[in-house]
């Protein structure tokens, strides 16, 4: 059976070669991955070493300590179109 996908790219007959190279062609577009690292310390440093990808081949995303004032300011934000009383909201927005 011929996946609706590879039908609708217009690509004709399938033999099982084609389907697999298909599927693996819309998995490298398609998949994404994530990895957390911390920045901290010696085992940053020789991850990067061993896998020089994670540098040149990824986007990198730098994310700081945010200030207090900031984190009140968002909060406040999304609380503000929740229905409860005035007094409840602050102190949501004011918790750590």
């Amino acid at each position: 059976m011929v996946s609706p996908l590879y039908r609708q790219s217009g690509k004709g007959e399938a033999s099982p070669a084609q389907l697999y190279a298909f599927f693996i062609e819309q998995v490298r577009k398609n998949l994404h991955l994530v990895l957390c690292f911390s920045p901290i310390g010696d085992a940053f440093r020789t991850r990067v070493r061993m896998f020089p990808s994670l540098v040149n081949c990824c986007t990198i995303d730098w994310f700081f300590e945010w200030p207090q004032d900031a984190l009140e300011t968002v909060s406040r934000k999304f609380i503000s179109s929740i229905k409860m009383e005035q007094k409840t909201k602050e102190a949501c927005s004011e918790l750590l």
